[in-house]
């Protein structure tokens, strides 16, 4: 009997987005079936795989996973069919190279039936092939297990310390969440800054219950999307596209939105000017000018454009010397 009803009825729909990851989908998988909590269902959507990893979900003989197979759209994209073919009420994510801890799910599931007014729990989590724990480099407000609220004067420093902290793997929230926010961001087939777009939005509605102990591990050496990736990344989708975050912003909020998009702008804006793309530099300053209150970072970022830009003329009027004098 009690078979039947986890069968029919799943409290909790675990949502397993897969793209070329055979070599670790069964680890993900089993880590789900070994929970201490049972009553969910799998869903994995094949994101267009071209690699025998589909093949592996297939080989599982339990009821509770189902796979679901479409054209290769981003992460976003492929959480999102996950969560359309759920009829659970609570969701969670794990990456395909990911795994949980045993009591991941029972200890998520007792803090938000515990309290009701928390959509979301987020728990700590280890990271890499140390198995790092982040836990001891957590601020303390993310340190302290508890209900959450997002401080309306935070520092936009401490904000992103609080939205790194909900990895996507280590969340479980109530549906609410996910029809509100219109799920994860999907745009142009995002593989960066998809799931903070979501979490954000969460933490500026939301009392949020934060227990920092490690049910989960984020396997960095396995990511091609994540920490192992060398290239810059493009900009946040939260700084590409901003405004259904602000939709969404409670008036009392949106002074701490704009310095957190104006602090993002300048991380971002960084790691441009690293490359000589003065470009997009001058794209995020204009577009965020609450940058500006960021005063030292701000005149820093100028004169490193202006300089990068004079030095970009400087090579150019070069190579135009150089071609004028072969020409003679």
């Amino acid at each position: 009997m009690k078979e039947l009803e986890i069968k029919q009825v799943p409290l909790v729909g675990v949502i397993v987005p897969l793209y070329n990851k055979s070599k670790y989908i069964a680890r993900a998988i089993n880590s789900i079936l070994e929970q201490t909590y049972q009553n969910f269902e799998i869903i994995v959507v094949n994101d267009g795989s071209t690699d025998n990893g589909p093949d592996i979900v297939s080989t599982y003989q339990d009821s509770r996973i189902h796979i679901i197979h479409q054209i290769n759209s981003g992460p976003g994209a492929a959480r999102n069919r996950g969560i359309a073919e759920s009829k659970a009420p609570f969701l969670s994510f794990l990456d395909a190279d990911d795994e949980w801890l045993p009591e991941f799910l029972e200890k998520s599931i007792e803090h938000l039936q515990e309290y009701p007014e928390c959509l979301l729990s987020v728990s700590g989590h280890f990271r890499g092939e140390e198995r790092t724990s982040w836990q001891e480099h957590l601020p303390p407000f993310l340190g302290t297990e508890g209900v959450w609220r997002l401080p309306t004067d935070m520092k936009p420093q401490l904000v992103k310390s609080a939205i790194d902290f909900f990895h996507s793997g280590a969340v479980l929230c109530s549906r609410k969440i996910l029809e509100e926010f219109g799920g994860f961001y999907s745009k142009d087939r995002c593989t960066y800054g998809e799931d903070s777009y979501l979490w954000i939005q969460a933490a500026l509605n939301y009392q949020i219950y934060l227990d920092p102990t490690p049910l989960m591990w984020h396997h960095t050496e396995a990511s091609e999307l994540g920490q192992g990736r060398k290239e810059v990344r493009p900009p946040w989708p939260k700084l590409t596209d901003p405004e259904p975050i602000r939709n969404n912003c409670p008036q009392e909020y949106r002074p701490l939105l704009e310095h957190c998009l104006a602090y993002y702008a300048l991380l971002a804006a960084y790691r441009h000017i690293h490359i000589g793309d003065t470009k997009t530099v001058k794209a995020l300053l204009e577009n965020f000018p609450v940058s500006q209150s960021f005063y030292q970072n701000y005149i820093k970022l100028k004169i490193r454009s202006s300089l990068v830009e004079l030095l970009n003329i400087f090579f150019e009027f070069k190579r135009w010397l150089h071609k004028i004098t072969i020409v003679s």
